[in-house]
């Protein structure tokens, strides 16, 4: 019998709808022997991730997702195995929290010209963790019929070039892989596949950088806002991937990016992501720092 973990998603630290505790919960019930918390820009739900999987007896990896900037385009980073408790690390999300904080009102205040009314407290009180997020405001759109679902509300709102758009503060991607390493973390590109560039120089450009794994199992075909032309090249592309990750070096990793149930997504455990990636990323680990991982982190 396969044993399967999934090595991504997002909790109501960050953006997703359901606590690190019933997420675990969930990875359990699903019959997944490992399940990484990796929040947007936050590690605020590592804890009590890792009190859950202890409970239950499931592996519960600490990491992160952050979100960097390449060149012009914005790409995100899995820290894997990391030390949520490394100062430098808490100092880079703390700069990011405030940064999601002030941009805030200003998408307010661009959706007010709109002719759109949103309460700031009501979104805040949707985001119940640490990290304000557009998927935030986007649910409050949602409730109050100015869109028909969160999709639109980025189409026509919130993503990147639309009305109330506002750009906020991110590392550089070689400042991101480098805290994450200097936190005893393992840096993975999460989902490449939706960088608007070739995953060649994509990847060849990090392997440089230090960057120790990629994304290769994700749900690509449910990415929003690619016309079909993209999604008509996932196996393609997916097969260049692999051969980077061979001619490089890197782990192949994968998950769902769960962020609770919703249409259109995937769900916790749905992609077959081999319980050996969690071999590989320890003895990753020990190459990188001398030492395995713990589930809460170096030993």
């Amino acid at each position: 019998m396969k044993r399967f973990v999934d090595l991504h998603t997002h909790t109501t630290a960050s953006d997703g709808t359901e606590s690190p505790t019933q997420v675990v919960s969930k990875a359990h019930a699903v019959g997944l022997v490992g399940v990484a918390i990796t929040d947007h820009d936050t590690i605020h739900g590592v804890e009590e991730g890792l009190r859950a999987g202890t409970n239950l007896g499931i592996e519960v990896v600490p990491g992160v997702e952050i979100s960097c900037n390449w060149h012009t385009h914005h790409v995100h980073l899995l820290g894997l195995y990391l030390d949520n408790q490394n100062q430098e690390l808490l100092s880079l999300l703390e700069w990011m929290r405030l940064g999601r904080e002030q941009r805030l009102p200003k998408m307010i205040a661009k959706l007010r010209e709109l002719g759109i009314d949103v309460d700031q407290r009501e979104v805040e009180r949707e985001a119940r963790g640490e990290s304000f997020g557009r998927p935030h405001l986007a649910r409050v759109l949602l409730r109050h019929n100015y869109v028909t679902s969160i999709e639109e509300a980025f189409d026509k709102y919130l993503g990147y070039g639309r009305p109330a758009y506002v750009e906020r503060p991110r590392p550089t991607i070689d400042q991101g892989i480098q805290i994450i390493l200097n936190a005893k973390g393992v840096p993975v590109v999460a989902h490449p596949l939706t960088v608007d560039v070739g995953p060649k120089d994509l990847i060849t450009d990090l392997v440089g950088l230090r960057v120790q794994g990629i994304e290769y199992y994700y749900p690509y075909e449910q990415v929003a806002g690619k016309p079909e032309t993209w999604y008509s090249n996932i196996e393609p592309n997916c097969a260049d991937l692999m051969q980077l990750a061979k001619q490089n070096n890197l782990i192949i990793t994968g998950g769902s990016d769960y962020h609770g149930r919703a249409p259109n997504k995937a769900d916790l455990g749905s992609l077959p992501v081999p319980v050996e990636t969690l071999e590989m990323l320890r003895r990753r680990y020990k190459e990188l720092f001398g030492f395995l991982p713990t589930s809460r982190g170096p030993a």
